[in-house]
């Protein structure tokens, strides 16, 4: 008859086999524990054997008397009281985790944990590896800035040929700058020309790069990768659980955020060098928490 005990430490409920009736069994998470087996000594109620004759069967002469088995110690009589109907589910498999609402939020999570620290998976399909090399990182950004400028830049002049240009009349201004006559209007119109040009210039470069940002929000978001993280198979999650970090951590602290850190000369600088520490996090690793392994 299959019995049922209920690990003390993760309440994960197991299938014991009859042939491990008194025997140490081990639960997923560990802990060890004896199963309930036979009375201590194991002998049956009626005493010890006799042969045909009525005489106790023992060793023949000259031989040896053969070594006893310790008996199995007591279980614990108040192992099964929090056992109920929920807990009572099949399970396949002696020290597998259970089929139940009782065992089966502890083991998993153990499990899970398991798999993202081991390089097995975090939970996704994925592999998390070992933490990425600063070189390897190097060489995604490098790969990333090509891509953005070989969206952004053709995506500029077409939008101040097409667009900026005549929206805001540059053209028309720096006319009038070089037609201006006194000093007091030349000021005026270099003015215009310059507030001009700084919107037209401010407004391109930010439709142009609605694309790439989209492009790498929606992939920090869903994967965990830019492109050029993906081509060179390096990942970025959370540093306490191995998971996907997510759109606010990933995108909003770790990318923009931290390019707005990053602007800052001396603390930018600090920042990228602080990914040859141990744990090889950036600033920006630090203020969003995680970490990029290799996939």
């Amino acid at each position: 008859m299959i019995m049922k005990i209920k690990c003390p430490s993760c309440q994960a409920v197991l299938s014991i086999p009859p042939a491990a009736a008194g025997k140490v069994v081990k639960c997923p998470c560990g802990t060890q524990l004896r199963a309930p087996g036979a009375p201590a000594g194991g002998a049956p109620a009626g005493g010890a054997p006799k042969s045909q004759a009525g005489i106790v069967s023992g060793p023949a002469a000259g031989q040896a008397a053969p070594r006893r088995r310790a008996a199995p110690t007591a279980v614990d009589a108040g192992l099964f009281d929090e056992l109920t109907e929920s807990d009572l589910q099949p399970i396949s498999q002696a020290g597998m985790p259970a089929v139940g609402p009782a065992g089966s939020g502890n083991t998993n999570k153990l499990l899970q944990e398991h798999a993202a620290t081991a390089g097995g998976g975090s939970g996704g399909n994925f592999r998390v590896g070992p933490l990425a090399s600063p070189w390897i990182r190097l060489g995604a950004a490098l790969i990333d800035g090509f891509i953005i400028n070989l969206i952004v830049l053709p995506m500029m002049w077409v939008g101040w040929v097409l667009f900026v240009q005549m929206a805001f009349d540059v053209e028309g201004l720096n006319a009038a700058f070089q037609a201006a006559q006194t000093d007091q209007e030349k000021s005026y119109r270099a003015g215009q020309l310059l507030a001009g040009a700084l919107m037209a210039y401010g407004l391109t470069y930010f439709f142009a790069g609605i694309l790439p940002l989209t492009i790498f929000s929606i992939m920090l978001t869903k994967f965990g990768q830019t492109p050029g993280k993906k081509l060179c198979k390096i990942r970025i999650v959370r540093a306490d659980n191995k998971q996907l970090p997510g759109f606010v951590k990933a995108v909003v602290v770790r990318s923009w955020l931290g390019q707005l850190v990053a602007s800052i000369p001396v603390v930018g600088l600090v920042g990228v060098l602080l990914i040859f520490g141990a744990k090889r996090q950036t600033l920006w690793d630090m203020m969003a928490g995680t970490i990029v392994v290799e996939s």
